[in-house]
């Protein structure tokens, strides 16, 4: 199953990022948006992966992230990955943060010890649309969108499969590992 590792946000950030796509939207900007129910900060992607292997690492990195302590981060403004001067990837950007870090270098520590393969540069960002087709001068037209800082909770992470169908992605939460409650299975 494809599966990701992710932070839920709370209602604020979805708020903010419904927003940021209709400005988006109205200013001719053609997306793959992120519906409201699924925006989320990914941690990892881990591609396809088995049910038996899932349920394995979900053990492993609640285990190793037991007793991990609280923390927030902060999301602060509109961005954007470019190649070629051309806008690939629309998301809201996560403030620098050290706690938020220490959690990805910790289950990654551990996903590497279990011979898991993912992208190992890590960006914290939600985001909110993959670029189709845009408008000229692409830039100034997201420069001012903007939103107050929004802080986000952090004491538990999930483990989602994604199931891709022409009407965009289904996403299911299969784990869910509180800090300090420990490791709850999803049906």
């Amino acid at each position: 199953m494809r599966t990701f590792i992710a932070i839920d946000v709370n209602d604020s950030v979805r708020e903010v990022a419904q927003k940021s796509v209709e400005k988006l939207m109205k200013r001719g900007f053609r997306a793959n948006w992120v519906s409201r129910e699924n925006v989320h900060l990914t941690l990892f992607f881990l591609g396809e992966v088995s049910r038996k292997q899932i349920d394995e690492v979900a053990e492993h990195l609640c285990h190793r992230v037991r007793g991990f302590p609280s923390f927030s981060f902060t999301v602060e403004k509109l961005g954007y990955f470019a190649k070629a001067n051309q806008p690939r990837v629309i998301w809201l950007g996560v403030k620098s943060n050290q706690n938020l870090q220490k959690l990805y270098e910790e289950m990654k520590a551990e996903l590497l010890k279990h011979n898991f393969s993912f992208e190992e540069r890590f960006s914290p960002h939600i985001t909110i649309g993959r670029v189709k087709d845009f408008p000229n001068a692409w830039q100034a037209l997201t420069e001012d969108i903007t939103f107050e800082p929004i802080v986000v909770a952090v004491d538990r992470f999930s483990i989602y499969s994604s199931q891709l169908l022409p009407t965009g992605p289904i996403y299911k939460r299969v784990y869910e590992c509180r800090f300090e409650g420990g490791l709850v299975k999803h049906e």
